[in-house]
């Protein structure tokens, strides 16, 4: 059936499920069931406040991937430099695939239309509740009025009428983006610059990304580990510092601006919002970031098509997120490092990326790495020093704890 958009108010209706959120975890989450032959009735929930123009997600893959085909970038090589090195090695048996906010949504358009009463719904999900056996979902209109829109599971991305917690608070990545273009061949369109440490590390541990998209045209991207406390303005330093890099590494002084991304990802390694009834969380709320490095795409993957497997199968959705408490405790402590000791996590990064090949880093970065993978880089990381970055980020928090309260 073709999908449709709701524009006006509409009476309560009851579907089989309904995704709150049109990012990348609800509209993955669409092609999944799809494509694994899901028939139920479907309602997607998205207010379109982060227009997909905007918006681009990046994984590695082996072409296996169910958005692999759908990619529209695709990069067979690594780069990573620093001060003092530099490496370009081949990916294989990986590729770096990118995807633009358009043409995910647009495979998701197309999934959505082979679902039994596909319907997206253009508004936005003021608040989620357990109503007996179904999971409600209230939805403000933007044409006037509010609908209710029933279901036995709710997948929520967007954590509706939840208490809001500025990113800021907590460690977060702050990244811009700037869409460039120059009049001579510059970029090579088979590489991808993952990480490029040689930008101002002033306001924490910075590095610069480069996805180019032709020879002429490419994002460079600077993105700095952000946690609570730290001083500087890492926002206003972004234009400064892409402005050094494009001038004096890319030898590119004279780069037009054509467009640009900006935003803040939260690091939380912390267990991730617990799945209540039928309404479980997915993206970022069901802890698919890596708080680490921020990665999400491939994990959103791997979520998406175990919640569709077992719908399929008319098992549990909720038990589609594999437990990941020891990823969740490397996150953690490479947080710790961050704050206490930057520069053990620049030699720490520098390590894993010159000293092994690339496969076993990007199965380490994203969570996927083998007992003997992480034997094999830890050795290479200097664990000395982050030994010491625990004590010494821990011992504050401790001393703090002991301290006795006073009445006042």
């Amino acid at each position: 059936m073709t999908s449709r958009d709701h524009a006006d108010a509409v009476d309560a209706e009851s579907f089989d499920a309904v995704i709150v959120g049109g990012g990348a975890a609800g509209l993955s989450l669409v092609c999944h069931l799809a494509h694994a032959g899901w028939r139920g009735r479907l309602a997607i929930v998205d207010d379109g406040d982060h227009p997909h123009a905007h918006r681009s997600w990046a994984w590695w893959g082996r072409g296996a991937g169910l958005l692999d085909a759908h990619a529209t970038a695709r990069f067979h090589h690594l780069e990573a430099a620093g001060p003092t090195w530099r490496r370009h090695a081949p990916l294989a048996p990986h590729t770096y695939l990118s995807i633009t906010g358009f043409a995910l949504a647009e495979a998701a358009q197309a999934a959505l239309a082979e679902l039994d009463g596909g319907v997206r719904v253009a508004g936005r999900a003021l608040g989620i509740a357990q109503e007996d056996d179904a999971g409600v979902v209230t939805v403000d209109m933007p044409r006037g009025g509010v609908t209710r829109l029933r279901a036995p599971w709710v997948f929520d991305s967007v954590g509706p009428g939840a208490t809001r917690v500025d990113p800021r608070s907590a460690p977060h990545l702050d990244f811009l983006g700037l869409h460039v273009e120059s009049d001579r061949d510059v970029f090579d369109g088979d590489a991808v610059t993952l990480m490029d440490f040689r930008t101002g590390q002033r306001d924490g541990v910075a590095f610069v990304y480069v996805l180019p998209s032709s020879p002429r045209t490419a994002l460079v991207e600077r993105t700095v580990f952000v946690h609570p406390g730290a001083r500087g303005r890492v926002r206003g330093g972004h234009e400064a510092e892409l402005a050094t890099y494009l001038r004096d590494t890319l030898a590119l002084p004279d780069a037009r601006v054509t467009g640009r991304e900006e935003g803040l990802i939260p690091l939380v390694a912390h267990a991730s919002a617990r799945p209540g009834g039928g309404i479980v969380p997915i993206g970022a709320r069901a802890g698919m970031v890596r708080a680490s490095t921020g990665y999400a795409f491939a994990r959103i993957q791997r979520h998406s098509e175990g919640i569709a497997r077992r719908l399929v199968a008319e098992r549990d959705p909720r038990r589609a997120a594999a437990p990941e408490r020891w990823p969740r405790l490397l996150d953690a402590a490479l947080l710790r490092v961050i704050r206490a000791d930057p520069d053990a996590v620049r030699e720490a990064f520098a390590a894993m990326l010159t000293a092994h090949p690339p496969a076993r880093t990007l199965r380490f970065l994203d969570g996927e790495a083998s007992l003997a993978d992480h034997v094999r880089i830890f050795a290479s990381l200097p664990l000395l020093r982050f030994a010491r970055a625990q004590v010494s980020d821990l011992r504050p928090t401790a001393s703090r704890r002991r301290r006795p309260t006073v009445d006042r």
